[in-house]
């Protein structure tokens, strides 16, 4: 796939997902965008509040130019207007102790909680004596409109996502396409689940992380990242990238873990129509033993009969990228395929072997 593919199969669908308000039609709801999501352990400590700050920062330095309005506080929200005064506001309370309260902050480029932002970065961590007790988990979030990925800024996407993951150090976190929802996301989930069960290569992401996802990753996407720990069940990098055999998908190691991105471009994937994307499958594939065994439910119980991510539900959509029972992954073709460094190493030393035969010719120039 390159810019123009996806441009053109993003365009052609756009008008499927993007929900307006039945009672404000200039409200939008449900949006598809790009997402990313962080789940991040010991946030409440004062190394884990601070890296919380410095991510607020970068993500303002990449795109604060597009933000208005936000607030702070779990419980007793304050909402101000986005300017160098109240970020500095925003960045100071962020960097408070964590352990006896939660935090939660948002800065948007929409005003108020019925909209739908382009551009966004929210979080919520528990207070630390929560997490310590419960097993709760921080989530950090970002929108932004896929114009981001866009005309050369592609490279400054993947710039933003090593940084984020750089210095968040997070359990496990994905970015790429996604559904968008507004603050007020718990009235319309059965709009979200119709959008995520027709657009497989969309992801939902909750903004609150659940306990049970600290035994494996939960959200898989076109950019996802996993600590050093469940990766290096996996073996090396080096193995990684084998077992991957593709070099069309990025393995990225960092620090404190692999960010892994499957393909050049992400993908939508609308049911019945476009094939299983073909690199999401084979990272689902070749990780799939480090994902979280229950997934838990993504949405809350129906209010009316209608039909929302539960459990059962959640699961299966967990696993839309599993290959059918005993379907093989598609060939890759040679020009892609992966080469370790021996093998390069052994073509280089037979290259130079003919060249110097050539070369001992009589006659030969």
């Amino acid at each position: 796939m390159n810019e123009k593919l996806f441009v053109d199969a993003f365009e052609r669908w756009r008008e499927d997902f993007v929900y307006y308000d039945e009672l404000d039609e200039e409200a939008v709801v449900i949006n598809v965008g790009l997402v990313a999501a962080f789940h991040i352990t010991k946030a409440y400590t004062p190394e884990g509040r601070q890296r919380i700050v410095q991510a607020v920062d970068i993500f303002c330095r990449h795109h604060g130019a597009h933000l208005k309005w936000g607030y702070i506080g779990a419980d007793d929200l304050q909402v101000h207007d986005y300017s160098a005064q109240n970020s500095k506001v925003t960045l100071a309370y962020l960097a408070g102790d964590g352990f006896a309260e939660p935090l939660a902050f948002r800065w948007a480029s929409a005003e108020g909680f019925a909209t739908v932002p382009d551009y966004m970065i929210d979080g919520y961590s528990p207070a630390g004596w929560m997490e310590d007790i419960h097993g709760s988990l921080t989530t950090l979030r970002f929108y932004l409109p896929v114009e981001e990925i866009l005309e050369g800024r592609k490279a400054r996407f993947d710039e933003l996502l090593n940084e984020m993951c750089r210095l968040l150090e997070p359990l496990h976190a994905a970015a790429g396409l996604g559904v968008q929802h507004t603050y007020q996301w718990e009235d319309f989930q059965h709009i979200e689940f119709e959008v995520a069960n027709a657009y497989q290569g969309l992801d939902i992401v909750r903004p609150r992380g659940h306990p049970g996802w600290r035994a494996g990753y939960s959200n898989l996407n076109w950019y996802s990242y996993l600590n050093g720990a469940w990766m290096s069940k996996l073996g090396t990098n080096d193995e990684l990238s084998k077992a991957l055999n593709d070099t069309r998908i990025g393995v990225h190691a960092l620090p404190s873990g692999t960010l892994i991105r499957a393909g050049d471009w992400p993908v939508l994937w609308k049911v019945g129509v476009d094939e299983r994307p073909e690199h999401y499958v084979r990272v689902n594939e070749t990780i799939k033993c480090l994902r979280v065994a229950d997934l838990g439910a993504l949405h809350y119980g129906s209010i009316a009969g209608e039909v929302r991510m539960n459990q059962f539900l959640s699961n299966a959509w967990l696993r839309r990228f599993d290959l059918p029972s005993g379907a093989a992954l598609p060939v890759t073709p040679p020009q892609y395929r992966w080469v370790s460094q021996a093998e390069r190493e052994e073509t280089a030393r037979n290259k130079k072997q003919l060249d110097d035969f050539l070369a001992s010719i009589p006659g030969k120039p």
